[in-house]
C-alpha cells in the first residue's frame, strides 16, 4: 500500500470513528441533557441513567433527524481535521527516520573512510584501554582535538572508535561516570569544553549518538570558530589547530603567523 492510499484510509477510518462518536454517543448523550435542562428534575446518576435508556432510541427517530445531523457533521469535520493532523505528525516522524537512516549511513561511511583532516577518532574519554583504568587525562586531549578543528575548519569527532576505525562503544566510558547513560554522557563532554575551552565553545559544538555494530558513538560537530580558542589549565593556556589528520600545538609566533593567515 503507498502512501497516498494510507493517508486515505487514515481519513476514511478518522471521520467514520470521529461520526460515530458524535452520532451514536454524544447525540443522545445530548438529548438526556437537554432533558435535564427544560424538566428542572435534579440530576443524579440512577436519574440519568434512566433518560438516558429512555432517550437512546428516540434520538435515533426520524423527529431527531436534524439534530443527529448536525452532530453527525460535526463529528466528521471533526474526524477530517484529526486525520490530518495524524497524516502531519506521521509524515514528520517519517521524514526524521529517513534523516536518521541516512545520517547513520553517512557516519558508517566516514569510519571506513577513515581519519583525515576534518575526522578524528578516539577511543573514549576517560577509560584508558591500554591500563584498563580511568584516566581524567584522555580528557585533556579530547578538548585539543575539539579547539583544533575550532582553530581550523571545524570537524567531526567521532567518540567509541579507535585509530584503525574499530567501533570500541561507550560502555566502558560510561561506567566512569555518575550517570551511566548518553544523557550523563553529554553533559561530561560539554563540562570538558566549558572547562578547558571556556563556556562560549559549548555553542558551537553539537553532540549526537549512533550505533554501530550493536555498540554507541558519540559524534561531536565541531563548528569552525572566528576566534581563537585555546585550551586552559591552571598554570599555560595553549593554541591548537588541526592540520591533516592530526592536532598540533603552535608556539605564541607560529600562532600569531596562522591567525594571520586566516585573516587574509
Amino acid at each position: 500500500m503507498n502512501n497516498t492510499s494510507q493517508n486515505i484510509k487514515t481519513m476514511v477510518i478518522q471521520i467514520v470513528i470521529g461520526a460515530g462518536i458524535f452520532y451514536f454517543l454524544l447525540h443522545p448523550f445530548t438529548m438526556v441533557l437537554y432533558w435535564f435542562e427544560f424538566s428542572d428534575k435534579p440530576f443524579s446518576f440512577s436519574k440519568f441513567q434512566e433518560i438516558f435508556n429512555e432517550q437512546f432510541l428516540k434520538s435515533f427517530s426520524f423527529n431527531m433527524r436534524g439534530m443527529g445531523g448536525l452532530l453527525t457533521l460535526f463529528g466528521t469535520v471533526l474526524g477530517l481535521f484529526s486525520s490530518l493532523f495524524w497524516i502531519q505528525i506521521k509524515n514528520k516522524n517519517n521524514l526524521i527516520g529517513t534523516q536518521q537512516r541516512l545520517l547513520q549511513r553517512d557516519i558508517i561511511q566516514l569510519v571506513k573512510n577513515g581519519e583525515n583532516e576534518r575526522i578524528e577518532f578516539k577511543s573514549s574519554i576517560r577509560y584508558d584501554y591500554n591500563k584498563k583504568i580511568t584516566n581524567r587525562e584522555l580528557e585533556k586531549v579530547i578538548a585539543k582535538t575539539i579547539v583544533g578543528f575550532m582553530n581550523a575548519k571545524g570537524g567531526k569527532l567521532l567518540i567509541g572508535v579507535d585509530d584503525e576505525g574499530n567501533v570500541l562503544g561507550l560502555e566502558k566510558d560510561f561506567l566512569t561516570l555518575k550517570h551511566k547513560n548518553k544523557d550523563g554522557y553529554e553533559r561530561e563532554v560539554f563540562r570538558i569544553i566549558s572547562t578547558q575551552l571556556g563556556r562560549e565553545a559549548s555553542f558551537s559544538n553539537h553532540v549526537s549518538f549512533y550505533v554501530l555494530d550493536d555498540k554507541d558513538i558519540c559524534v561531536i560537530d565541531i563548528e569552525p570558530s572566528n576566534e581563537p580558542v585555546y585550551v586552559s589549565n591552571e598554570t599555560t593556556t595553549t593554541f591548537y589547530v588541526r592540520t591533516g589528520n592530526a592536532t598540533y600545538p603552535l608556539t605564541v609566533k607560529e600562532t600569531v603567523d596562522y591567525l594571520k593567515t586566516q585573516k587574509a
